[in-house]
């Protein structure tokens, strides 16, 4: 019966938002009554360009405001034993790139671990070589729960008696400084600490900007579509993200809250959501971000966020199919965060339609939101140019219309096709050397 219920729940959900989305364009036209108008009004593109506004501007402040409170020179070289965990898949010629910079990292007690899959030989040939190459590395094949980042990530952590498990992706470069300002702030020196700090220190991971205009594309989308609601979500609802890459996690955690989910093809969202309702306090860490390597071609850019939509909506469904979610309130965030998350993806999926439409009926009003909208992203980059180490300003902040309308395109096919296809996996995009 649930699974019934889904299938005629997510598609009806998607046609009952697209079809208002739709129905507002045309607004003007319609001699609409008070209560559909009302209704109109709510998704008319002055209201949501107002409203898209101030969410980025107060994600641009509360941004700011965690800069300046965070202490920069806080650092730990010797400590809890930390073992950087690195799962890979047919990424024997980006892997160098996170365990050369965890093996060149300014800590004593850290060992870094290799987990490649047994079908994977060019990678499990690449981690002997970088083993060979640094002490500190060890290789170590996943036979245990074979097929899944998480599972990789669990044999890890089984094998390990490390304090700390530390967890980066392949083509991830870690700040030789990361991993002591992750643990200084895991011992109570960091910003909301206290005395004994929080058990998750989560560092900033941001799409390198400085290829192409899919990269840049990239950063921008990740900064408006994530990084600045997500500090407005975390401040407002008090959920924090956890992840699964650039994260320093501490033993204990995976004893409260069990290990990752290997069923769930976002095991970072799913465990965020379990470390939240288990109350383990998740501090973010902005200075010595690590970059990551974005998709370049079109094809993977949407490969990409397909998968990750998926994830989403699939941990979606598992948490709303929950009685937990409707009587216990950290359940019900979640679950809110969730739905607030589909509900404003499928209404970008008409962002290029209204802002043209917009821009021919009232020019100035839509005008000038744009202008606030652009405004936040360039000055946010000009923060990021000065505090991560980003470089200019490039051109895609000039496509964000279209790589919003991209991205809704993409929520809307994979609510779609949720009921049909929930095959969980790898995903790998053209990654260069």
């Amino acid at each position: 019966m649930a699974s019934r219920l889904r299938v005629l729940l997510g598609p009806l959900f998607v046609v009952a938002v697209l079809g208002l989305a739709v129905l507002s364009l045309f607004a003007g036209a319609l001699d609409a009554g008070p209560a559909l108008s009302l209704v109109l009004l709510t998704v008319d593109v002055r209201v949501l360009l107002a409203l898209a506004v101030a969410l980025f501007v107060l994600g641009l402040l509360l941004y700011l405001l965690a800069l300046a409170r965070e202490d920069a020179d806080a650092l730990v070289v010797d400590g809890p034993s930390v073992e950087a965990v690195v799962p890979v898949y047919r990424d024997a010629s980006v892997m160098h790139r996170s365990v050369e910079a965890l093996a060149a990292a300014e800590y004593e007690n850290l060992t870094v671990t290799v987990v490649t899959e047994p079908d994977d030989p060019a990678s499990a040939e690449r981690a002997d070589e970088l083993a060979r190459e640094h002490e500190r590395v060890d290789h170590h094949v996943n036979e245990e729960h074979r097929g899944s980042k998480a599972g990789a990530l669990n044999a890890a952590i089984e094998a390990s008696d490390a304090d700390v498990i530390a967890m980066f992706d392949a083509d991830q470069e870690p700040h030789p400084n990361l991993v002591p300002h992750a643990v200084a702030a895991l011992e109570g020196d960091g910003e909301d600490g206290g005395a004994d700090g929080p058990d998750v220190a989560r560092v900033r991971s941001l799409p390198d900007p400085s290829g192409g205009i899919v990269d840049s594309v990239a950063y921008y989308e990740y900064l408006l579509l994530y990084f600045l609601p997500q500090k407005v979500v975390a401040t407002l609802l008090g959920l924090s993200f956890a992840g699964t890459r650039s994260v320093l996690v501490e033993r204990a955690v995976f004893d409260e809250v069990g290990p990752f989910s290997e069923g769930h093809l976002a095991e970072d969202l799913d465990f965020t959501h379990r470390c939240h309702q288990a109350g383990v306090a998740i501090e973010e860490l902005l200075y010595y971000p690590t970059f990551e390597e974005p998709a370049h071609t079109l094809r993977d850019y949407w490969g990409q966020r397909v998968r990750w939509m998926r994830g989403q909506v699939e941990v979606s469904g598992s948490h709303l199919g929950e009685w937990r979610a409707l009587v216990d309130p950290d359940t019900l965030v979640s679950a809110l965060t969730l739905v607030g998350t589909l509900v404003a993806g499928v209404l970008l999926s008409v962002t290029v339609p209204k802002v043209a439409l917009g821009l021919v009926a009232h020019p100035v009003v839509v005008g000038t939101g744009l202008a606030g909208l652009y405004g936040v992203v360039l000055v946010t980059r000009a923060v990021d140019d000065r505090t991560a180490g980003t470089d200019g300003f490039g051109l895609g902040w000039l496509l964000l219309p279209v790589a919003f309308s991209l991205f809704g395109l993409v929520i809307v096919q994979v609510v779609l096709a949720y009921a049909f296809d929930r095959d969980v996996g790898w995903y790998s995009v053209e990654k260069g050397t």
